[in-house]
């Protein structure tokens, strides 16, 4: 048990150093913070100082000019403290969200510089909680509970140091009453912290509840299943309103014993106040000011109670950060050598590739044994039932992904001795899902990046066929996901982003399988004019998409069972193309349409 705690604390204690670490950047705005809140602190230490003279004056039966003077002085102490408090707020907050904001940057880096393999773990939904929430949670544990913590503390041993140097047993006294208070503060926290983290899982599952049933609806109402989704929604909401309950009634209790503790201080503070001024021990001034102290005291112990959930949260998104920034790609980034300009030719030497390394097993790999030799400037069409690896060959050859065994080099040189700003530069995918994004159709061609001029984007856009586009203007706002392109369009754009970075190798992941014959068609036309000059690797269910490549590659079972000119397979009777011609055609007369090299548009529709 013993042990389990320091590990606890070492690594608490290790989170804490982190976050030293991740705000040493911006060290100077927080001195700046903290001498911000050492005035304040100073300034509300003072006013009761002041108030004391004042009292003690009047006993002793000063002239009006004195009190005057003394109560201008208060006046504009009060005044100073209170303007100070409004910058503590103020700078924490500015603070706080710039500090966060280079956090949730640097991030949002992090992951996109991630490996596939870290995202098929991850949903994107789990990761926007991890950039966004848990950063969230910091910020506001920066903004609100560090300066509030430093100003108490500042607060707490100001007031000790002041009625030390009054009367040593008066700065006892108050320490005394201080450790009692934040003994019975923190005594009576645990219970509420854990109601509180109770009620936001309540609130999860009611809230993951309810996404799920409105992404279903259709179904749901199909099938008559309105009632039953109905009642368990009422279930979810009864557990988290019965949650919730729980956690008010903890954090009031918390609350009741903290405002025991500042009423029991008050009349103690009362009490002994007067005991000691008929002993004649401290003056009325300074019964007045151990009475303003202990109203001051209050304040930080009900910021106790109220942050304690931003304490708690900051602590496990503190972590969650840490965790997530110490992820290290698998893809590393140490290459130092260029290949030739110009279209790159690709070799792959028994390759092999499975998702689940921590766990090798022959039978889960998803290739075995690769071995291809693709020239520069060819064609090749990649061929194979879903799941046979046609995908995962096309990650290997973009570095998406690393291979288990063997190697994979591009224009002669192994892909990991390639600078990843060399290799991204160099290649490009077109996926069947073609993601686009809230903004400008300019935006959505050049990936946000304002260093591309407009004749540029135009001209991309009307050789991947879109002169509607450019006609409407590139800068027409689309809406979030791309609204107001049609699927077509959006293919279409995906290859205007291709021609404006004018890669070297591309590949296409089934860029005509979500399309109607005559956009197809469009397709077909743009992607000719593109290949030219260019190695290119055509995934494709379609046959027809595959009319014009060079070489064919069937993929079965991760293996390589079929390779070679497109021509030579087609014209071979016992080639798995040939068969599969055979099937997705109509009978040897189409087959004899195909070898006498006429239009094979029928294919169109065929499917592997």
């Amino acid at each position: 048990m013993g042990g389990e705690t320091a590990w606890m604390q070492e690594q608490s204690e290790s989170r804490w150093r982190a976050l030293g670490a991740l705000l040493a950047p911006d060290a100077l705005r927080w001195i700046v913070l903290a001498v911000l809140i050492a005035a304040s602190s100073a300034a509300l230490l003072g006013g009761p100082l002041v108030v004391r003279r004042i009292v003690d004056e009047a006993s002793s039966g000063t002239t009006t000019s004195t009190i005057t003077r003394l109560a201008v002085i208060f006046l504009a102490t009060a005044i100073v403290a209170q303007a100070l408090n409004v910058a503590v707020s103020w700078y924490a907050t500015v603070a706080a969200w710039r500090t966060t904001n280079d956090m949730r940057l640097s991030m949002t880096r992090q992951v996109l510089g991630l490996d596939h393999e870290f995202h098929r773990r991850h949903t994107p939904g789990e990761l926007i909680q991890r950039v966004d929430g848990d950063i969230t949670s910091l910020s506001e544990f920066l903004g609100r509970v560090v300066p509030r913590a430093a100003g108490a503390f500042l607060l707490l041993v100001g007031m000790v140091i002041v009625l030390a140097f009054l009367d040593w047993r008066l700065a006892i006294g108050m320490l005394a009453y201080i450790a009692a208070s934040v003994v019975v503060v923190v005594r009576s926290r645990h219970r509420a912290v854990s109601e509180s983290s109770d009620e936001m899982g309540a609130m999860a599952r009611m809230y993951g509840g309810i996404e799920e049933r409105l992404n279903a609806a259709e179904d749901l109402r199909a099938n008559g299943a309105a009632d039953h989704v109905a009642w368990r929604f009422v279930e979810d909401s009864a557990d988290a309103l019965a949650s919730g309950v729980r956690r008010e009634r903890a954090f009031l209790v918390m609350w009741w014993f903290t405002q025991a503790v500042v009423a029991g201080g008050k009349v103690i503070v009362l009490i002994v106040g007067a005991v000691l001024v008929r002993a004649e021990a401290i003056t009325v001034g300074t019964a007045f000011l151990l009475f303003q102290y202990a109203l001051l005291i209050s304040r930080p112990l009900e910021d106790v109670v109220h942050q304690l959930e931003t304490v708690q949260k900051a602590n496990g998104a503190m972590a969650r950060v840490i965790d997530l920034l110490a992820v290290r790609s698998t893809i590393a980034d140490e290459g130092t050598q260029y290949p030739p300009q110009g279209a790159l030719s690709i070799d792959c030497d028994d390759v092999d590739f499975e998702y689940d390394t921590d766990a090798p097993d022959t039978e889960s790999r998803v290739l075995r044994n690769v071995d291809l030799s693709i020239a520069a400037g060819r064609t090749v069409g990649i061929v194979g039932r879903t799941g046979s690896g046609k995908t995962t060959f096309s990650r290997i050859v973009l570095r998406l992904v690393e291979p288990t065994r063997g190697q994979v080099r591009l224009g002669g040189l192994p892909i990991a001795d390639i600078p990843l700003a060399e290799l991204r530069s160099r290649v490009a995918l077109v996926p069947q899902e073609v993601e686009l994004f809230k903004g400008t159709v300019r935006d959505n061609v050049t990936l946000f990046d304002d260093s591309i001029d407009d004749v540029q984007v135009e001209s991309a856009l009307l050789r991947a066929g879109l002169k509607s586009l450019v006609d409407g203007g590139i800068h027409r706002a689309l809406g979030s996901a791309g609204a107001g392109l049609s699927a077509g369009e959006a293919q279409l754009l995906s290859l205007a982003r291709v021609w404006l970075r004018d890669p070297d190798l591309v590949v296409l992941d089934e860029a005509t399988a979500r399309v109607d014959p005559a956009t197809e068609a469009q397709l077909a036309a743009a992607i000719a004019a593109l290949v030219e000059g260019r190695t290119t690797l055509i995934i494709a269910h379609r046959l027809s998409t595959l009319r014009t490549v060079d070489q064919i590659v069937m993929f079965d079972d991760g293996r390589i069972v079929e390779a070679g000119d497109r021509a030579v397979l087609v014209a071979d009777p016992k080639s798995r193309f040939h068969r599969l011609l055979s099937l997705a055609l109509d009978g040897d007369a189409a087959i004899d349409a195909v070898l006498d090299g006429l239009d094979a548009t029928a294919v169109g529709g065929a499917s592997t």
